[in-house]
């Protein structure tokens, strides 16, 4: 008798159980209607918004001050990772605390965004459309984006300069024209997929192994200088008919020699320390600077490349040059070929090819290689007494 009440005992206390949690869920259920018919439709979407239709900030910082730029009048919601929001094109949260935190990002729609910027200090200059216009900005403390894609069709400019954010995809990235990532030191893979109109790509002090620029045929200002990672590679497919500016330097882990012959418009040749090597052969007649010092270089032609009315410079010194092709280049100023492998003839050459040029105030250094001949002596007098500074062994 004992034992059945103890049983009924437990059964009533199990239903009684049973009946607070079914109130307490519908107390919840109706909690949470009423909260969200009084808050916001957009805030309510953008908290329940699948991933895919976000773009989202992972930060590990303790402030975040993103900038946006816009067309029209779209809607803007920001939801940071403390929970607070803001619908501005520049807000600031103040965190508190460094933390990795997600902040989330809805425009509608988003053919409005046309620029990104989570960091920006025109360090790394340039001149290309649109570039000038980046607003100065701290790095954001961001290690990695998600969602771009919502933007592909529509973003013109991205700037995200000394973020520790290690991996970008901008595949179909369609009206794209500038990227700005300087000294992002963990950034080892950016996609470049279907750019057509990427004309800015500055990457200096990355960490990138591999970069595809085959498909991205309007480029003309690449800065990928000092690389971190151990093997650098370049795919430049058929791209380069309008670049006219190329900054690698300082990669001597580099695997991939420069396909010169594609660069037709060329401006500055900035290449030094870079593992280049056989014939450098350079055909643009918009040159200005040639640097490619401490490469591997065994001849060099530049003829044509520097005409009458510029100051050109060529700076070519520890290589293996045993030729250097300068004529009809009346435009060369400063000619530094020192500490390479250039015999008595090709130095007599080269002093004979500028003494001809009948120009003043020119620079040349043939130090560490042959001596040039009695006869490169009277041209290096020549140009001596036309005020060039002449160095030779």
């Amino acid at each position: 008798m004992r034992f059945s009440n103890k049983i009924s005992g437990i059964k009533f206390a199990g239903l009684l159980v049973i009946v607070v949690l079914i109130f307490c869920t519908l107390e919840y259920t109706s909690s949470n209607s009423e909260k969200s018919n009084s808050s916001g439709s957009l805030d309510e979407k953008m908290r329940t918004a699948k991933p895919n239709e976000n773009i989202t900030f992972v930060t590990a910082g303790s402030e975040f001050s993103p900038i946006i730029t816009v067309t029209g009048n779209p809607e803007i919601q920001w939801v940071f990772g403390d929970g607070s929001t803001s619908n501005s094109t520049s807000p600031t949260v103040n965190f508190g605390l460094r933390k990795i935190r997600e902040n989330t990002l809805v425009v509608t729609p988003w053919s409005a965004v046309t620029k990104i910027n989570i960091g920006y200090d025109g360090a790394d200059g340039g001149v290309t459309p649109g570039s000038d216009t980046i607003e100065n900005l701290e790095q954001q403390d961001v290690i990695a984006v998600t969602g771009l894609e919502n933007v592909a069709p529509y973003l013109q400019i991205w700037a995200s300069s000394y973020n520790p954010i290690t991996s970008l995809d901008f595949s179909n990235f369609t009206a794209l024209h500038t990227i700005e990532c300087f000294y992002c030191t963990s950034l080892n893979t950016i996609r470049l997929r279907n750019v057509p109109y990427l004309t800015r790509l500055c990457l200096e002090n990355c960490n990138i192994s591999e970069l595809d620029l085959s498909e991205a045929p309007s480029l003309a200002d690449l800065r990928g200088a000092s690389q971190n990672n151990q093997t650098y590679t370049i795919n430049w497919g058929t791209t380069g008919a309008n670049i006219w500016h190329i900054c690698v330097r300082d990669n001597p882990q580099m695997t991939s020699l420069l396909p010169v012959s594609q660069f037709p418009l060329i401006e500055d040749f900035f290449v030094w320390n870079g593992n280049q090597s056989g014939t450098l052969h350079l055909t643009s007649t918009n040159l200005k600077s040639v640097i490619s010092f401490n490469n591997q270089y065994t001849a060099a032609n530049l003829s044509g490349c520097f005409p009458a009315g510029g100051e050109c410079t060529v700076n070519l010194y520890d290589n293996d040059l045993t030729s250097l092709d300068i004529s009809n280049d009346p435009g060369l100023f400063y000619l530094n070929v020192s500490r390479n492998s250039l015999n008595q003839t090709a130095v007599d050459g080269i002093l004979q090819t500028l003494d001809s040029y009948k120009t003043s105030g020119g620079y040349v250094d043939l130090t560490e290689n042959a001596a040039p001949s009695r006869t490169g002596v009277a041209h290096a007098s020549n140009l001596t007494a036309r005020e060039w500074k002449v160095q030779s062994s």
